[in-house]
């Protein structure tokens, strides 16, 4: 079924079937009269909008004693006629209710986000607060829990509608020019027109700084661990898992494609993964697995280069050094020569460690290096690290700490997450450029006004007037049973 053609009455368990629980919420949507339910519950005393304790009946038989909240249209979520059923969770008796509604009365199962497409459909939510939603529901850190609820609470929605408040006000002041030029006289409309375009220019970069680039990788960042075979990623995973997900061996290619792994720091959860080992092979599913793997670092959020300094390739490391990686890890740190030290100064600048950890005792600790890197090819925000195969805590709460800093470096911005705000406001940014070109340059009116169309068509995207299909289906993708 599509579900942009979603009508007639619904059924699900919005609470979730995954498991037994105390209490499970059953959801009706899309019926005409609370009197269909007549025969299975007592409708006489249930008053909109409380909670109702009764039987539920079938055929003059007790199924189960449940609480009843029927939400009359036009004032539900979905706009329609709504029936919540809390009923005893046991997924078995849950299952048999939705059923009978099914088999009885021709209800049909909910898609998820069925509900709320209804509630889009009958104007209940805009499509921005849809797209919070989806946010709220999936979020992985208490930033996009935020940013979900914000657009859901139409915070976010309020700066559009000022952002479109604006575009009218100046599309208004190109009319006047056009059609009431003598009423107002020259000069009063030529300030009226600037006025009014610098009002959108301030509001339009204003968002346009809320975007980084990056920032799509908040709503699920990556850790990336990337390097030769053999350099030391999958023991270096497995020790952050705290578990031995990677399989090691002393065979190069061991691991032929990317493995992926939650991992949480502080509040925020984060997708570790162990690349498989970079390098050119013959292996078709090896190739297949690198090309793999190369991607995911060329889009990771962090990326960590994993190098044993006694057996690497020179050429890779440099096409390593071009990734940009956000902090480096030397495995084998307690084998490692001055020599090597040297050799990577010529590589990858200056390298003053603060401390070697050594082969880690009781005695031992690793830490950070702290190089002289102004100059270096990888930037003034990376880090290196030494460690060995057996690092102290220290080391790993050193990698979670650099992670946490660019991530809330990032956050503290309040960035925009949503891929289609971020494009639409790209593009609004572009064609906003154009048309202030324009206006400079230009002294027909009429056609600064046909110009100044597309950037309508724009901001109406963005505010959810526009909502192309593959847009809600995007959307609607990501939706649970039961929203």
């Amino acid at each position: 079924m599509d579900l942009l053609k979603s009508d007639g009455s619904i059924i699900t368990c919005s609470s979730g079937t995954g498991s037994n629980s105390a209490i499970s919420v059953i959801r009706l949507s899309g019926f005409k009269d609370i009197k269909f339910f007549s025969n299975y519950i007592n409708i006489d005393s249930l008053k909109p909008r409380y909670a109702h304790f009764c039987q539920l009946l079938f055929k003059n038989n007790v199924i189960d004693e449940i609480i009843a909240i029927y939400y009359p249209a036009p004032n539900s979520f979905t706009g329609e006629n709504i029936l919540e059923l809390n009923v005893h969770g046991n997924r078995l008796n849950v299952e048999k209710i939705i059923n009978l509604f099914i088999k009885e009365e021709g209800f049909k199962s909910a898609l998820p986000g069925e509900f709320t497409y209804r509630a889009l459909k009958n104007n209940k939510l805009n499509l921005s607060q849809v797209e919070g939603l989806d946010l709220l529901l999936n979020a992985n850190s208490d930033f996009i829990l935020n940013q979900g609820f914000s657009l859901l609470s139409g915070s976010l929605q309020d700066e559009y509608l000022k952002l479109q408040k604006a575009y009218i006000k100046h599309l208004s002041s190109i009319e006047m020019s056009i059609d009431f030029m003598e009423d107002v006289g020259e000069e009063n409309a030529n300030k009226l027109l600037n006025d009014s375009h610098d009002e959108l220019k301030n509001i339009i970069e204003s968002l346009f700084k809320k975007i980084n680039r990056q920032s799509t990788s908040l709503l699920k960042p990556d850790i990336v661990l990337f390097g030769d075979p053999n350099s030391g990623k999958s023991s270096l995973f497995n020790k952050l898992l705290s578990e031995d997900r990677s399989i090691i061996t002393d065979i190069k290619g061991t691991t032929r494609d990317y493995i992926s792994e939650d991992y949480r720091i502080k509040d925020v959860f984060f997708s570790l993964i162990d690349t498989a080992g970079i390098r050119k092979t013959s292996d078709k599913v090896e190739k297949f697995g690198v090309e793999r793997s190369i991607d995911k670092v060329i889009k990771a959020f962090y990326k960590v280069l994993v190098i044993n300094p006694l057996d690497y390739d020179e050429n890779n490391l440099k096409t390593y050094l071009s990734y940009s990686p956000d902090c480096i890890v030397f495995t084998h740190e307690d084998k490692i020569q001055d020599s090597y030290i040297d050799l990577f100064k010529k590589i990858i600048g200056p390298i003053e460690p603060v401390q070697k950890s050594g082969p880690i005792g009781a005695n031992k600790t690793s830490g950070p290096i702290e190089p002289n890197i102004q100059n270096g090819p990888i930037g003034a925000d990376s880090c290196f690290l030494i460690s060995t195969f057996n690092p102290s805590d220290n080391f790993f709460s050193n990698i979670n700490d650099l992670v946490y800093i660019k991530y809330e470096s990032i956050i503290n911005n309040q960035p925009i997450v949503l891929d289609r705000h971020k494009e639409i406001l790209f593009s609004l940014s572009d064609q906003f450029e154009e048309y202030s070109k324009l206006l400079k340059s230009e002294s027909d009116i009429s056609i600064i006004s046909s110009e100044l169309t597309s950037l309508g068509n724009c901001i109406s995207e963005l505010i959810g007037i526009v909502s192309p299909n593959d847009v809600l289906h995007n959307i609607f993708d990501n939706f649970c049973i039961g929203k």
